[in-house]
């Protein structure tokens, strides 16, 4: 389908003839998925990832928040980059599996709405995720990776959501691979900074099985290994109609 010379994307912070490349197109990608490498600005990041490790840390033990209330009282907090808003690994209760056994070394929430209230400027980071969705009846998931999660390849259910599946990093990158379901010769890699926005709809997202990997090289380049918020926004399923 794709020049071997695209089988990974075109894209690596360390290079800057990719990154020049993937600000004019896509590359030898697919109809169905577009990638934003730089959507968000170090400050909407950081803004985004504090509300959703809120929003995680609420679903955990009394006894979990107060581990990371003494840390930070301990360790006073300097966010010189947006990997320095997580807490070490071992005060965060990752689960090692998830019950589909897709998701490693993570926590998970779906959310039902924002804090916008108590975040200032959270509305206006939502508003611009927001131009990009197709369609406006979303519901979100949050994914905490470790820095030794990973996601392994599938289709999300598609009796569980629709058309479209946007994908919002934070903090540490990843590799997104992306593999067809009928020929597994026919996949790219997508290298996943922080700010970057993804976007996979209609036969990439019912037909290609997605993963998120380890850290490793990418394009001849270290990944490094370190958290990761996912937000995963995606489209409901429309109820079927039934003429009367």
């Amino acid at each position: 389908m794709f020049s071997a010379s695209y089988r990974r994307l075109l894209y690596t912070p360390w290079s800057r003839e990719i990154h020049s490349l993937l600000r004019t197109r896509s590359a030898g990608l697919p109809e169905g998925f577009k990638i934003f490498p730089e959507f968000l600005s170090l400050s909407e990041q950081c803004t985004l990832l504090s509300a959703a490790l809120s929003k995680l840390d609420s679903t955990e033990t009394k006894q979990a928040r107060k581990q990371r209330k003494d840390f930070l009282a301990s360790h006073p907090q300097e966010h010189r980059a947006i990997e320095d808003i997580f807490l070490p690994d071992a005060y965060y209760n990752f689960q090692e599996g998830h019950y589909d056994g897709v998701i490693r070394h993570y926590r998970e929430m779906h959310l039902s709405s924002w804090p916008e209230d108590q975040n200032p400027g959270l509305s206006f980071v939502l508003a611009r995720l927001q131009g990009l969705y197709p369609t406006s009846n979303i519901q979100t998931h949050l994914i905490h990776l470790s820095s030794v999660g990973e996601i392994l390849g599938h289709v999300d259910n598609i009796e569980a959501s629709g058309t479209w599946i946007l994908g919002v990093s934070l903090g540490a990158a990843r590799v997104l691979r992306m593999e067809s379901t009928s020929n597994p010769e026919d996949s790219f890699e997508v290298l996943l900074p922080s700010g970057s926005v993804y976007l996979q709809m209609d036969s990439v997202r019912y037909n290609y099985n997605h993963s998120v990997l380890k850290a490793g090289r990418f394009l001849g380049c270290e990944i490094k290994a370190g958290q990761r918020v996912s937000i995963m926004v995606r489209d409901r399923k429309e109820a079927p109609t039934f003429n009367s």
